[in-house]
């Protein structure tokens, strides 16, 4: 693979061990030629001055943090399909490759060029309220619909295209991509996908109908929920990515499809899917 002229360096503000990370990683990155372009609290902190923002102009971003922050990085660089390499300092992640152990020897690595494009798929979730698009995000993760803490049961109906899937009755729906299998869709039962595959993951939260289960539809689909129009179900929220999160009104229909712009996680060439998850999920080792 190419390597990188300009690195942009994120990670959560006020985060002490990503930013002690980050205070050994910059003069590294210098000392072997490399332009660094930071957040702009990361150089408040380290007391430079930052000319060049690091979303627009970096070919590769290195992000200190758990996946909320990886997330966040995705988000703000997605247009321009940005190689980001995650560096592992939250809890139970799976989007980071590499520990901060490991980064000094694994971002050599990638500065000569020697490491793995991973790409992944992301969906388009739109807001449509009386015909019109109030909301459009990109997500790598999930969309997820559901009650606020206080809320009834809600009631949402689900189509593919023109065809009509069925009513949920219950706490809510996850619709996750391959990569998002592994987050809130794993904690409410749903299946692990790997990331290759071309998929919506539909998986609703506790539902009051047991033969509810799952649904695993092709990625070329679109899928539309529309949030009940009886004025039973009241605050009812959508929440993107875990990030950004929105009111829906009875009659809203958010429609989720494949997106353009693909998520670029960077990964040694020596790691692959399985090792992840027998390392986050605790499986056996052979």
């Amino acid at each position: 693979m190419e390597s990188a002229k300009k690195v942009g360096i994120a990670c959560k503000e006020g985060n002490k061990d990503a930013l002690s990370l980050v205070t050994g990683l910059v003069p590294r990155l210098e000392k072997a030629g490399i332009r660094v372009l930071l957040e702009d609290h990361i150089s408040r902190y380290m007391g430079l001055n930052s000319t060049e923002d690091l979303w627009t102009n970096a070919d590769l971003v290195v992000v200190a943090g758990g996946d909320g922050t990886l997330l966040r990085a995705v988000h703000r660089s997605i247009t321009r399909e940005v190689p980001i390499l995650g560096v592992h300092m939250g809890r139970l992640g799976f989007l980071a490759e590499v520990t901060p152990e490991e980064i000094y020897t694994f971002i050599d690595s990638v500065l000569k060029g020697d490491y793995v494009k991973d790409e992944r798929t992301t969906f388009e979730a739109e807001i449509i309220r009386d015909g019109i698009t109030v909301s459009s995000d990109t997500v790598l993760n999930d969309v997820v619909i559901n009650k606020s803490a206080l809320a009834r049961i809600i009631e949402i109906e689900v189509w593919v295209d023109t065809t009509f899937i069925t009513r949920y009755r219950g706490d809510g729906l996850i619709l996750s991509t391959p990569t998002g299998s592994t987050a809130y869709n794993l904690a409410a039962d749903g299946p692990i996908v790997h990331p290759s595959v071309a998929a919506i993951i539909l998986t609703p939260i506790c539902p009051h109908i047991l033969s509810n289960r799952t649904i695993i539809l092709p990625d070329t689909d679109l899928v539309s929920v529309v949030v009940d129009t009886s004025g039973k179900s009241d605050d009812i929220f959508i929440t993107l990515d875990g990030q950004r999160g929105y009111p829906l009104r009875p009659g809203d229909r958010i429609r989720i499809r494949k997106a353009a712009h693909k998520a670029v996680l960077v990964r040694s060439p020596q790691r692959d899917y399985f090792k992840v998850l027998r390392n986050k999920l605790n499986w056996q080792e052979p």
